[in-house]
């Protein structure tokens, strides 16, 4: 296994949402852009579905197949109800 090849694309896909975050706030009026998720939610999605998976492009899942998929692997990864939370807000804010 291979955790630095893991973590360099998992940089790589942070940067590339930071830059779209910022690009699709960029023509919005002040006070009506959604706030970004926070960084704590990008982090912990790449510490606790890392340690099982590959990591996967938020895009590859609609909003309703994480729902899904999160519901399952919040039990299989023994997560709290605020992570849960805040990686599911993660991945729908990502694709």
């Amino acid at each position: 296994m291979n955790i630095g090849h893991g973590y360099g694309k998992v940089l790589a896909i942070l940067a590339a949402l930071a830059g779209l975050m910022i690009a699709g706030c960029a023509g919005q009026e002040p006070g009506t852009a959604k706030a970004p998720p926070s960084k704590g939610a990008a982090r912990l999605w790449a510490e606790n579905c890392n340690r099982c998976h590959n990591i996967r492009p938020a895009g590859e899942f609609s909003d309703a197949q994480w729902d899904v998929i999160m519901h399952h692997m919040r039990v299989r990864a023994n997560l709290t109800g605020e992570e849960h939370r805040q990686i599911l807000t993660f991945l729908k804010a990502s694709n």
